[in-house]
């Protein structure tokens, strides 16, 4: 199996890969040796000039999409030098190239078949000390108490809900967002064990942008031992997972233990002050063709 085909396989099962094509027939798009970022591709929205990796008549290339056949269901796939390839059916083509040495190429990313976050779920997730488990209305009487310290409010703003109403903002998350384009994924903190309720880490999923934001919170009792950066990471793999392309966070200037966490997991503080809190953004590596 040739490179490119072990590629498309990786990319079939929903992989985001990042790799080094070698030959000149893609230049000046794409050099020898320069590195592409390919991602599993919605095939009915792609068309000329996009960069995608497809099988034509049994070989696999990442070459341009030169005309679109909609009622037939294909695609001709042709290199950067004229020659053309042939025709192939969508099924085959597999990835759109996103970028190139980090480059990203105009318009691919909202063209990524992305898995249904719904379906994926917020589910249970885990860490060394931590259990994340979904929110569920249930946990509100806890939760009143975790975050019942308004010493935690000093940067979001507020102050701490009674249990009754931390049960109504509970069941309002879990009945999800009204906005069918965001996802909603919301996770309270239970130490190993059986033990206590620490706090919550929460993941707001725009797939069709690529982008999810980051928002934690420890109960004061649990703050200075790690626990929002470990949790924060779970979270963070498990969106690199899906795959989430841009990761996002705001955090007080003056906060400077949450900002300590963003750091930890890769976020950077960017120029951007929204609402008072300077936006961090977190590009999660793709995986390595092997």
């Amino acid at each position: 199996m040739g490179m490119l085909d072990a590629v498309a396989d990786r990319i079939g099962r929903g992989e985001t890969v990042e790799f080094r094509p070698t030959g000149d027939s893609m230049v000046p798009l794409i050099h020898s040796r320069q590195r592409v970022r390919v991602a599993p591709v919605d095939p009915a929205l792609v068309g000329p000039g996009d960069i995608v990796l497809a099988r034509v008549s049994g070989t696999v290339y990442l070459h341009l999409v030169s005309a679109v056949d909609t009622p037939r269901r294909r695609v001709q796939i042709s290199n950067n030098r004229g020659r053309v390839n042939g025709w192939t059916g969508r099924d085959r083509v597999f990835g759109i190239c996103l970028a190139v040495d980090g480059v990203p190429r105009a318009g691919a990313s909202a063209k990524v078949r992305r898995p249904p976050v719904r379906t994926v779920g917020a589910g249970r997730l885990g860490s060394a000390r931590l259990e994340l488990l979904p929110l569920r209305v249930g946990h509100a009487p806890e939760m009143a108490r975790v975050l019942g310290d308004p010493v935690l409010h000093e940067f979001i703003g507020g102050a701490p809900l009674t249990a009754d109403a931390l049960r109504e903002r509970y069941d309002r998350l879990a009945a999800g967002s009204p906005d069918p384009a965001v996802v909603w994924c919301n996770w309270v903190l239970r130490l190993h064990g059986d033990g206590p309720l620490v706090g919550t880490v929460q993941a707001t999923v725009a797939p069709a942008r690529d982008t999810a934001e980051l928002a934690w919170v420890i109960g004061a009792p649990w703050q200075g031992r790690g626990f929002a950066t470990e949790a924060a990471r779970a979270v963070t793999a498990w969106l690199a997972q899906l795959p989430v392309g841009l990761l996002i966070a705001h955090v007080h200037p003056g906060h400077h233990a949450s900002a300590a966490v963003a750091a930890a997991c890769g976020f950077a503080p960017t120029p951007h002050l929204e609402d008072g809190e300077i936006r961090w953004e977190h590009r999660p590596p793709a995986a390595p063709a092997t």
